[in-house]
């Protein structure tokens, strides 16, 4: 089923994001008091509709509560992007994605219990589109409009096997990088353990994947969210 998503706010980030998140599957509403914004993105997505963000009637209206995710994409003026905040939290939206501006604004966000703040570089939009839709992965590094290095979670399937029983050139068309793996280590003066992350270098033919292992892997970008939707 396709994940059902609101973003609230089509300046270039929200517009980049909708339009990305439609193109990867999602079902999709746009909301905005803008209608020369929303014209700009209702070709792209399911839904696009003229709406006060603040107004908590107008956001049940429209569904907003029952959705998967909202993102708020409003960078142009903080107060209307804290006053819709507190709006979704009262309707109880399940889960708020947040565009921060400055490294203060994601203070406060978190301080709102907010602990999902983009703070928006060139690619973000796209990252966060893959990230909300392919869930196993877990970050992605964009080299051109076609390649990414994306460290993508070791689906259940995969746990068990070999790296040549996964074939994963073969079947997905994609290389193998290496494994990060949580690893147990001692901490000062042997009293306590913590798990760390390990880098376990070049992997070889029969190293074993293991439930939490992060592949990190390179490839095309289709092929790649073919592999974290396995």
């Amino acid at each position: 089923m396709a994940k059902k998503i609101a973003v609230i706010g089509l300046g270039v980030f929200g517009i980049r994001v909708a339009i990305e998140l439609s193109r990867k599957g999602a079902d999709v509403i746009a909301l905005d008091n803008d209608m020369e914004r929303l014209d700009d993105v209702k070709e792209h997505v399911a839904h696009a509709v003229r709406i006060d963000s603040t107004d908590e009637t107008a956001l049940k209206a429209q569904g907003v509560h029952d959705m998967d995710v909202v993102i708020v994409g409003i960078g142009d003026n903080f107060e209307a992007a804290l006053l819709t905040i507190a709006a979704l939290q009262n309707i109880g939206a399940k889960r708020i994605v947040v565009r921060g501006t400055t490294s203060t604004h994601e203070r406060i966000l978190n301080h709102l219990g907010i602990k999902e703040v983009i703070l928006p570089a060139e690619e973000a939009a796209e990252r966060l589109a893959t990230n909300l839709i392919f869930e196993n992965v877990i970050d992605s590094f964009e080299l051109s409009s076609d390649y990414s290095i994306a460290e993508i979670s070791a689906p259940e399937t995969f746990i068990g096997r070999t790296v040549t029983e996964l074939e994963l050139r073969q079947t997905y068309n994609v290389n193998l990088i290496t494994i990060k793996r949580q690893q147990e280590k001692q901490t000062m003066f042997g009293l306590q353990k913590k798990k760390v992350a390990a880098i376990l270098g070049i992997p070889s033919s029969d190293t074993y994947i293991e439930r939490g292992d992060v592949l990190v892997v390179f490839g095309r970008k289709k092929d790649l969210e073919k592999l974290a939707s396995a």
